[in-house]
């Protein structure tokens, strides 16, 4: 049965398939013609995926450039009659726009006057040890660290290494994190590969509408064995996340990896302790 078409005409053979909580509004034929309206107000459109959900499926349209979901509801017992059908668009309308790329005219809406707070980015590919030294700093500073393979790792029982663009959205975690952070008048440490100027350039409008200081921080490992061995040997216990990382990808991404010439950069190989030394001075300074 075509759940986003359907005929009033067939009413008869639909009457002992819909559900009564299809019915409750009004007749089959109403419903039947409500769907047959919503199907004409989105054509063209084009399925892009399908998923079973609990006591039903699923489905992804494209419509005008916009994601719409249908979820369709099946009662339990036989004959598993349809019991809801709901369609609407993914982005709810009402909603508040998403924060922006340039922060410098967004009301953070802050409660208190800035009180000199600190946005430390601690970037770099996976294994050279920004994340260890990180919690390092937001030990000594106690300061909140938000890391984003942590958030990444939380999504996956809900699917997330299917979510389109699920670093976007991983990214778009942290960057609300250290809105709030800033907004209430504390610091806040974030830990990213930091791969795209444009994220650095989004970061760095947000630190000043805050008014705080933007302390980039980029960790390195030179030594490419050194890299290759932390990065396949690491146990890090993030639920729902991988240890190990991949060494040929990891190498390609170096090999691309943007200049960031306003970062402090820090060589992981160097003793951990004057690493985590240096980098408080430089936050200190500021």
């Amino acid at each position: 049965m075509d759940l986003l078409g359907g005929d009033a005409s067939a009413a008869g053979a639909a009457e002992d398939y819909l559900g009564d909580a299809v019915r409750a509004g009004g007749s089959t034929d109403e419903w039947l013609q409500r769907m047959a309206t919503t199907r004409r107000s989105l054509a063209p459109f084009e399925i892009v995926g399908v998923a079973l959900v609990k006591g039903g499926a699923r489905a992804r349209l494209v419509h005008d450039g916009d994601p719409w979901l249908v979820t369709c509801l099946v009662e339990p017992e036989s004959p598993h009659r349809i019991a809801r059908v709901a369609i609407g668009p993914l982005v709810l309308p009402g909603v508040t726009a998403r924060l922006p790329m340039d922060f410098a005219d967004y009301d953070l809406g802050e409660s208190e006057p800035a009180r000199h707070e600190s946005f430390i980015v601690f970037g770099g590919l996976p294994g050279v040890g920004k994340s260890t030294l990180s919690e390092a700093v937001g030990r000594a500073l106690r300061t909140p660290v938000f890391a984003i393979d942590w958030l990444m790792g939380a999504l996956t029982p809900f699917g997330g290494h299917h979510f389109d663009d699920r670093w976007g959205i991983g990214l778009e975690q942290l960057t609300t994190l250290a809105m709030r952070q800033l907004a209430a008048g504390q610091s806040v440490i974030l830990d990213s590969p930091m791969e795209e100027p444009a994220l650095r350039d989004r970061w760095r409008s947000l630190a000043a509408r805050a008014g705080a200081a933007y302390l980039p921080i980029l960790c390195v490992c030179p030594d490419a064995d050194e890299h290759r061995r932390r990065l396949e040997g690491r146990h890090r216990g993030i639920p729902g996340w991988h240890n190990a990382g991949n060494w040929d990808t990891v190498a390609t991404r170096l090999a691309r990896f943007p200049p960031w010439d306003e970062a402090m950069v820090v060589d992981t190989t160097v003793d951990p302790d004057a690493n985590l030394r240096d980098v408080l001075a430089r936050v200190r300074g500021h």
